[in-house]
């Protein structure tokens, strides 16, 4: 008896350890979706449409749309084109024909994601890149493929991944909690 109550006082403060760490993380990604939401809706229904389906902007890629206020808009050869804020107006607008593909590669990425259920979604847009090719966004190769490693999901690029991902899965892991840098 008396070691089940042991038992029971570990496990339970392991759950409340567990929870003091994950509950900000949740609570913070939720203020970030808030504020991303705040942020769109200063756009017409139209545009909002727009920028939700490119998510991120073409010259600071890590940037979501709309966390940094209302996104800017430019027209760039008759194509809307969504900035994450007016300071990346001039980088934009130097090398028009490249903001302008990376614009129509996230909205690709975006509305491939977008296939996924709603869970896999949110999952395949944190992690962003392949955990086999981590400089392959999830989505630019078709819908991602997702494994189990060690009871965690894992989003590849493609099935080709799969193998390599399986055979090493601690360096899969890896990739996974330290996404790729630009």
């Amino acid at each position: 008896m008396k070691v089940t109550s042991i038992l029971s006082w570990f496990l339970s403060s392991a759950l409340v350890a567990a929870l003091a760490v994950a509950l900000p993380a949740v609570a913070a990604a939720a203020d970030d979706e808030a504020e991303i939401k705040t942020g769109l809706a200063e756009l017409s229904p139209a545009d909002r449409a727009l920028a939700e389906a490119q998510r991120y902007c073409p010259v600071i890629e890590s940037n979501r749309l709309g966390s940094m206020g209302t996104p800017v808009k430019l027209i760039i050869d008759g194509k809307p084109v969504f900035l994450c804020c007016a300071g990346c107006n001039s980088k934009a607008m130097a090398n028009r024909a490249a903001t302008l593909a990376k614009t129509q590669k996230l909205a690709k990425i975006g509305a491939t994601l977008a296939k996924l259920s709603p869970e896999d979604r949110a999952a395949a847009e944190a992690q962003r890149y392949c955990a086999v090719m981590p400089k392959s966004a999830l989505g630019s190769m078709g819908a991602p493929v997702k494994v189990m490693i060690e009871g965690q999901s894992v989003f590849l690029c493609c099935e080709g991944c799969r193998d390599m991902a399986l055979a090493n899965p601690q360096a899969t892991l890896a990739n996974v909690k330290q996404p790729a840098a630009k």
